[in-house]
């Protein structure tokens, strides 16, 4: 681990196979408390490199609890990287519930990975326990929602026991660090389709690159910039949004107009919340088929989730599809199961 600092030091990135040395050395409790510390920061300052973001993952995916997932499905995800400092409803949860409702039709589940809130005021674990979702369940009944429900929740800490080693260490930095890009891209459920939302810019490419590598299928990496120069790892109705798309191998750059989707121009104060129950409710009243903004945002995330999954050919056929899960109650009948099958765990409430 020195030899690896001192390059780090002297302002060089660690390659993928230094890196997964690196990280299999802080993940196993092998690397003391000041290196690990050591490590992140010096990474952290300079920007983490597509190399050192690919060997840390691999590391992550190799230690992960996983999900089984039933025979004849194959799963997506809309895990988000967060950091953005959001005041806005739990977008991405909403987006894989409709998601779910239009896909499960089709063979395709979606294992949505996620965790509380850091920066935000409501994270995916959060808004999920107030719309009645039981998060600490047994890996059988997660399985039994992706079948049953179309969606599953993979709260992240029941899945990577591997982090105990880095975690009171990157609290007690207090900045973010290579972890916070590398959740998202180590899911449980070992999803090679992926919607992910990232908190600047100058991550839509680099993400992009760091999933060729990990031979990811399809997948969208998104950033808005928001009215007010702020960003949001999400599509939104606010303006357009960055995309970083790969597919077959191939990495392709392009913006998404709302407008040219026939979605209306919006502003953030009309959804935003301060706490996880003021989420449930927006996202509720999505479900319930009200109009507005936040049904929009929601579709069209569901509607790129969709084109990923390989159930839509293009983002209009998409955002139909995810206006029919909505209207027809598909999407409210998602959540409902969702909920019934994991308030139904027999696994002692701890």
């Amino acid at each position: 681990m020195k030899d690896l600092l001192q390059q780090l030091a002297a302002g060089t990135p660690l390659t993928i196979e230094q890196a997964t040395e690196a990280f299999e050395q802080i993940m196993t409790g092998q690397a003391s408390p000041v290196q690990t510390a050591a490590l992140l920061s010096l990474i952290a300052a300079r920007g983490a490199a597509v190399e050192e973001i690919v060997g840390a993952a691999r590391v992550m995916r190799e230690k992960v609890t996983p999900v089984a997932v039933p025979d004849g499905l194959r799963v997506i995800d809309t895990c988000g990287m967060g950091g953005s400092g959001s005041r806005l409803f739990n977008i991405s949860t909403a987006a894989a519930l409709v998601t779910a409702a239009a896909a499960r039709p089709h063979g395709v589940a979606v294992a949505k990975h996620g965790n509380r809130a850091v920066t935000s005021r409501s994270g995916s674990s959060q808004v999920l326990e107030a719309l009645g979702v039981r998060i600490a369940v047994s890996n059988e009944t997660l399985t039994r929602c992706l079948d049953e429900a179309g969606l599953c929740f993979c709260f992240a800490p029941a899945h990577h026991s591997a982090m105990k080693h880095a975690m009171p260490i990157r609290l007690e930095l207090g900045f973010r660090t290579i972890f916070n890009l590398v959740g998202p891209l180590t899911n449980p459920a070992g999803a090679k389709r992926q919607l992910i939302g990232v908190p600047t810019l100058e991550l839509t490419d680099t993400i992009a690159q760091a999933m060729q590598q990990l031979d990811a299928e399809h997948v969208m990496i998104v950033h808005c910039v928001m009215p007010d120069d702020g960003g949001i790892g999400e599509l939104t109705t606010f303006g357009p949004s960055q995309v970083s798309e790969l597919h077959n191998g191939m990495i392709k750059s392009y913006q998404v107009d709302p407008e040219a989707l026939g979605l209306p121009f919006s502003l953030p104060d009309s959804i935003t919340i301060v706490t996880p129950d003021d989420s449930a409710s927006i996202i509720r009243g999505v479900l319930d088929g009200k109009h507005g903004p936040a049904r929009d945002i929601v579709a069209l995330n569901a509607a790129a989730a969709l084109k990923i999954a390989g159930v839509a050919d293009d983002l209009p056929r998409g955002l139909d599809l995810a206006l029919d899960a909505i209207d027809s109650g598909a999407a409210k009948a998602a959540l409902e199961k969702l909920a019934a099958t994991t308030q139904a765990d027999p696994t002692p409430v701890s």
